[in-house]
């Protein structure tokens, strides 16, 4: 399966994870990519598993693979999506890599029943401003804005790709600091715990 395709065998006593950004960073690498291990499968990987350790120090994105697959073609992509300006250069980043596959985006927000709640209007209001932003007014038409309520942003991202059969979730991340700031707590529990699905990081 990997005719045609140059593979380069590297062993490096790592000491630290961000010498794996380093590594990347020197043979100019577009994608790391990881698999689970262990009983608890994915759930440990945004808890303080090694995995982690690479997402938090990675510049580039980094893909993590739960279960086997004879081939890897997402046609249905759920995007963790906050809406926030700063967030558009992870976006763009995985716009970038999406330009691959021929597939469907969905951009999630998750709107919650807490301080940050919004009515749809303003939730409408928002996205149509961060599009805007994003593509200078031309939202390419393979992309759809999708709005659920949830009790969690982890819960409303699982739900919905799980609805939809998605094939892959992408979540943005702020790096060394740690998941994207509205995934505080355990994303491992109540999205990647729960999902049989591929997820792919993108640094903020």
């Amino acid at each position: 399966f990997l005719k045609g395709v140059k593979v380069t065998e590297m062993v490096q006593n790592y000491k630290i994870f961000s010498e794996i950004n380093e590594v990347a960073k020197e043979n100019n690498i577009d994608l790391i990519i990881m698999g689970s291990h262990g009983a608890s499968g994915v759930s440990e990987i945004f808890v303080g598993s090694n995995t982690e350790k690479v997402v938090r120090s990675s510049d580039i994105p980094v893909l993590v693979i739960k279960e086997p697959s004879p081939l890897f073609t997402p046609k249905l992509v759920v995007y963790a999506c906050d809406l926030r300006v700063e967030s558009i250069k992870a976006y763009h980043s995985a716009r970038a890599l999406f330009e691959n596959w021929d597939l469907k985006l969905h951009l999630v927000y998750v709107n919650l029943p807490n301080e940050e709640f919004m009515s749809t209007g303003e939730i409408k209001k928002k996205a149509e401003f961060f599009l805007k932003v994003a593509h200078n007014g031309a939202v390419p038409s393979n992309t759809e804005m999708i709005y659920v309520s949830d009790y969690s942003i982890e819960r409303g991202i699982f739900n919905h790709a799980n609805d939809i059969q998605a094939d892959l979730i992408a979540i943005p991340t702020h790096g060394r600091s740690g998941i994207a700031h509205f995934f505080k707590g355990s994303i491992g529990e109540d999205v990647v715990n729960h999902a049989n699905l591929p997820v792919i990081t993108f640094k903020v």
